[in-house]
């Protein structure tokens, strides 16, 4: 495997309705992981560090930050960041990862780092079924595209594995507000940026939160 020479930091947030009770977690959380991603691009070398966020429900999926290098990073509240509605988790999943992946098809020398944080299941997709999804991301999985799977109010292996993502971890949902999933998380993509720095091909292995768990 070539040298890694860029980290696209995607992430695809959950914004339905049954997020409401943990929301001011939520918002904590996803803040800490950002502002963690831009602490990590002082550290790297090497590695130019871009991200690309989503949010998604039953009334939309928003591109809260589009595609840019780390450094102003978008924090999120109670305006930008408003659970509401069902959770078409598939339709999200296509059309970020499609997105994203039409962005880059020129480039070469990096890797994707796609976390998505939900807390139910897929019930609201219309133009992406589960097994188009597991194919897609089994396709983007060969180009050094790497999925992690967060979730609670959920058998999240099981979900995960529908959809062919083997790194998931479940959190109950008063751990949010304990930082428990947020430290795990954190842990394991300094593990990853390690990886990538002193072999590639491991870091790229279905093996993210393998320490933790």
């Amino acid at each position: 495997m070539s040298t890694i020479k860029k980290v696209y930091n995607l992430i695809i947030l959950d914004e339905s309705g049954s997020m409401s009770s943990i929301q001011q977690a939520t918002m904590s959380t996803f803040n800490e992981l950002i502002q963690s991603i831009a602490a990590e691009t002082t550290k790297i070398d090497g590695h130019e560090q871009w991200i690309n966020f989503f949010s998604f429900n039953g009334v939309g999926i928003k591109e809260q930050m589009p595609l840019q290098k780390v450094s102003s990073l978008l924090l999120l509240h109670e305006e930008n960041y408003r659970p509401d509605s069902l959770t078409p988790l598939f339709d999200a999943i296509g059309h970020a990862t499609g997105k994203l992946k039409f962005a880059l098809e020129k480039e070469k020398d990096y890797a994707v780092l796609v976390t998505i944080l939900t807390d139910g299941e897929e019930n609201a997709s219309k133009e992406y079924t589960g097994e188009k999804i597991s194919a897609l991301i089994n396709e983007l999985k060969k180009k050094n595209w790497v999925f992690t799977y967060i979730g609670t109010n959920q058998d999240v292996a099981k979900e995960a594995a529908k959809i062919n993502i083997t790194n998931h971890l479940y959190f109950a949902a008063p751990e949010m507000a304990s930082k428990s999933v947020l430290s795990k998380e954190l842990k394991a993509r300094e593990r990853f940026y390690r990886k990538l720095e002193e072999n590639p091909a491991a870091a790229v292995q279905d093996n993210y939160f393998d320490a933790e768990q």
